[in-house]
């Protein structure tokens, strides 16, 4: 009965492409807000973090927690073909895309220029843990901060054997902070992308499942198709 039911509404209110459309979107901003938790949890390990501190990543667990749960909710709004899962998706989706969009609007006007800022971390490491100098020097294939005679652990390294490294490690972190940024804002743009078009989906079926319900409701049993008289024929 509950499946005729459903099916009834699709056809009243011409919803199947759409439902599949809206779960389809829900997928993608699912698999992206998946993409950001395991992309935070790993920067929280990664030892690369102390450039870039830990409150980004936590942000990245935090939005992606969020995006995963609701893309499920909406899910089952297009499954249920309810119209009060669905208004209530749509009210806290709509919420959730405003603070999407003011992150990555933070992130893409943050400044290129992260020298200082990169030189006060290098320089506390290289008083307080050599050894992550160390490790970074080998992992990017470089050799002090600036060039291989600022900073650099150990201090000859850039004629050591097993080091050996001309370049300062400067550019190539600057390259891997531009290269997550770029990543992180293709990808959360896609994500939002597919929740705006999944929120104005969702707000046209609750319409249509709202609108559909009333007038089965008003003339129960006697519209042309209705699952009551399949049911009682």
């Amino acid at each position: 009965m509950a499946n005729d039911f459903g099916e009834y509404l699709d056809q009243l209110a011409g919803n199947q492409t759409m439902r599949v459309l809206h779960m389809t979107m829900n997928g993608i901003a699912g698999v992206a807000g998946i993409f950001f938790i395991v992309t935070g949890v790993a920067s929280l390990f990664d030892m690369y973090k102390v450039f870039g501190g830990s409150t980004v990543p936590i942000f990245y667990i935090v939005i992606g927690s969020l995006v995963a749960l609701i893309s499920m909710v909406g899910i089952a709004g297009s499954i249920k073909r309810s119209q009060y899962v669905f208004g209530t998706y749509s009210g806290i989706l709509a919420l959730l895309v405003v603070v999407q969009i003011i992150g990555l609007l933070v992130v893409w006007l943050r400044p290129f220029d992260v020298e200082d800022k990169f030189s006060n971390v290098w320089e506390k490491m290289y008083e307080n843990d050599p050894d992550s100098i160390r490790y970074i020097e080998k992992d990017l294939k470089c050799c002090g901060f600036t060039s291989p005679v600022d900073m650099p652990v150990p201090a000859n390294c850039s004629v050591k054997k097993k080091f050996g490294f001309v370049r300062g490690c400067l550019k190539p972190l600057e390259h891997e902070w531009r290269h997550s940024r770029h990543m992180v804002l293709w990808i959360g743009t896609a994500m939002v992308g597919a929740q705006i078009v999944a929120l104005g989906m969702g707000a046209e079926l609750a319409r249509r499942y709202k609108n559909a319900r009333q007038g089965y409701q008003r003339v129960p049993g006697h519209m042309e198709g209705s699952p009551l008289i399949r049911n009682t024929a």
